[in-house]
């Protein structure tokens, strides 16, 4: 194909293509390094172009291509008639899925290619659904059926003045090109005065007033609340626009290069639009945010001050949203000293055991922060609610926080923790039924679209103030004290322990929820034997505590199953259902135990000497005959 080009008349090339034959409409004559390949180096000159109507994008989340109807074969009909040639259906085309091509020709061939790469991004400006490979110099074209013939006459014109180096002008596009007088030495007179372009890209390097006047002029004013809706506006701004060039391939615009290496593309999930640079030795990606940032050299601060003058962005907060805000920055600063928590409030220190602990408190503040403007304001007590998902916490911890020790029960770790932090009142979990409906509807919306099982949570931050924080101290006090664990920490531990409201406050998206007739059981027979041996000898420990409790469960291998997944088609041995019985007793009772202390007038120390003497406790012994001196409960008062 390559050795032997040929001239053809248009009739003669759609009769060629009813027949199956393939064709490139570049002329590729020109060799390189004395080769001739099908490259676009190769490339030498183009009167025809072609334009591939698939009716179909690629799914990347399904990984296959879906239809997506924008121009019927009928349409097309009327579309083109005095523009194309002709077009034919491709051999994939069927009736419920059209797929034809288009073949256009030019005035005259193209011998620069980018003037040729100026005039196919016009093309595709205006029919972006078209794919965007059949307008590759190189590409090869395959023969179809039922050809439609507009005229063979047709022809496109074409604009020599577009190009410009890097990419090309569009005259009628306002932001590639403002007006520049230049007045000459002498005095002014109309043949004096020429009009000249300066492109987009020098004015913002110049931090020329002329691009920010044009902007004002042409994007309405908008007010907001915070930076992030400001980041979240100027990302989906057109960046071809901004800086200037249409083309859909250019040459970089940070450094110089013999061939293009950049484009801008839009993503479809976000709006954002993004500059990519493919140079292996200038890579780039940014949004409008670092493009401006790298042409005018300017600090974020001082770029992005630029960006809202140019874009007649305002941010505008009530006094309610800075209170808000300097309450969470205030909150911040004292979560990041943590050797001050760990001199004032040792407890909660003792509590929030590992950075994850910190990392997890301040994430939702930061999330709060991000979402200023659109916190939920409850009148009546002044708080801020937002909603974060619990996957949507554990996404942004997964940028710092190492969860490989225990990947596989990441999810229940990080719930434990957030309810631990609202047990201890640095975080508030909101009962839908204070919010207003639409806010309430709004959540839904959001787990149905993200396929959540359970409804997104609302929360609000309380401040970190000295007296909360007293109170803070106190409540790690009491976790301590009536023998909590964080390990075993979940609402029926604190429904066994402080109570139903306290429960409902902690867990108010299960409030009512009962708890299973095995935990029952279980708890009432554990409660008989701790009040048996209490009674009879004036105190116990946890190992006897769970070593005399009988359990009668009809089928315990069933319990098993049911409640471990990991055992799936295992045989269950008498030495396996003993252990699972046992650990089943052990983690029930710490469920119960601080209740047990409450409801009975309990206390609980270390066996000692002292202790021994005074409660008559024999020495204990662990199970290799050493002396043991576990944790002893007692009644306070002792007879």
């Amino acid at each position: 194909m390559l050795r032997n080009p040929v001239d053809i008349e248009p009739d003669q090339l759609a009769q060629e293509l009813l027949q199956g034959k393939t064709f490139t409409p570049a002329f590729i004559t020109t060799k390189v390094n004395g080769s001739l390949r099908r490259t676009k180096d190769c490339w030498t000159s183009q009167q025809i172009i072609c334009m591939d109507f698939d009716n179909g994008y690629y799914d990347r989340i399904l990984k296959q291509k879906v239809k997506d109807i924008s121009i019927t074969w009928e349409e097309a009909q009327e579309e083109f008639k005095t523009s194309a040639m002709f077009m034919y259906k491709t051999f994939s085309h069927t009736d419920d899925w059209p797929k034809f091509r288009v073949v256009f020709a030019y005035n005259e061939p193209f011998t620069d290619i980018n003037l040729l790469n100026a005039h196919t991004d016009q093309l595709f400006k205006k029919y972006p659904y078209a794919d965007e490979s059949t307008f590759q110099v190189e590409r090869l074209f395959f023969g179809g059926t039922d050809l439609y013939v507009f005229d063979y006459e047709n022809r496109l014109q074409i604009n020599h003045d577009l190009v410009v180096k890097g990419g090309y002008y569009d005259l009628n596009y306002y932001s590639n090109n403002i007006d520049i007088i230049q007045a000459t030495v002498s005095p002014p007179t109309s043949s004096d005065t020429v009009n000249t372009y300066m492109s987009n890209i020098d004015m913002i390097q110049s931090l020329s007033v002329n691009i920010i006047n044009r902007m004002k002029n042409t994007y309405k004013p908008i007010t907001v609340s915070s930076r992030k809706e400001v980041y979240d506006y100027l990302k989906k701004i057109n960046l071809n626009e901004y800086i200037g060039i249409a083309s859909k391939q250019f040459h970089d615009i940070f450094h110089n290069e013999s061939s293009p290496s950049a484009n801008i593309y839009q993503d479809p999930k976000t709006g954002y639009w993004w500059y990519k640079c493919f140079s292996s030795s200038h890579p780039f990606t940014g949004t409008i945010i670092e493009v401006t940032e790298r042409l005018t050299k300017l600090n974020k601060p001082k770029s992005l001050r630029y960006l809202m003058e140019c874009f007649n962005i305002t941010i505008q907060k009530s006094e309610w949203h800075i209170e808000m805000e300097n309450l969470i920055q205030q909150n911040l600063e004292l979560l990041n000293d943590e050797e001050f928590i760990k001199e004032a409030y040792p407890n909660l220190n003792s509590l929030l055991r590992t950075p994850l602990y910190y990392s997890v408190l301040r994430e939702i503040h930061l999330i709060a922060l991000e979402n200023i403007s659109t916190l939920i304001h409850i009148e009546d007590t002044e708080e801020a609610v937002f909603f974060a998902s619990i996957n949507y916490i554990m996404k942004r911890l997964d940028r710092w926080c190492d969860f490989d020790r225990f990947k596989n029960s990441k999810e229940r770790r990080i719930r434990t923790i957030l309810s631990l932090l609202v047990y201890l009142q640095l975080l508030n979990r909101i009962d839908i039924e204070r919010l207003p409906f639409e806010y309430v509807n709004r959540a839904k919306l959001e787990a149905q679209k993200k396929h959540y099982q359970n409804m997104i949570t609302f929360w609000t931050i309380p401040s970190m103030a000295a007296t909360h924080m007293n109170e803070v101290e106190m409540l790690a006090k009491q976790f301590k004290d009536l023998g909590m664990t964080v390990g075993n920490f979940d609402r029926q531990m604190v429904l066994k322990t402080l109570g139903e409201e306290e429960a409902n406050r902690i867990f108010p998206m299960r409030k009512n929820e009962q708890l299973s007739r095995l935990n029952e059981h279980v708890c009432e027979q554990l409660e008989m034997t701790c009040l048996k041996y209490i009674t009879e000898y004036g105190w116990v420990t946890e190992n006897r505590i769970i070593e005399n409790t009988y359990l009668e469960i009809e089928d315990v291998e069933a319990e098993m199953r049911k409640r471990d997944k990991r055992i799936k088609d295992s045989i269950v041995t008498e030495e396996d259902k003993s252990k699972w019985l046992y650990e089943l007793k052990r983690r029930q009772l710490k469920k119960i135990i601080g209740g047990l202390m409450i409801n009975h007038g309990l206390k609980k120390q270390k066996l000692n000497n002292k202790l021994m003497e005074e409660r008559e406790i024999p020495l204990h012994y662990n199970e290799n005959g050493n002396p043991s001196y576990p944790v002893v409960y007692f009644t306070v008062e002792y007879t």
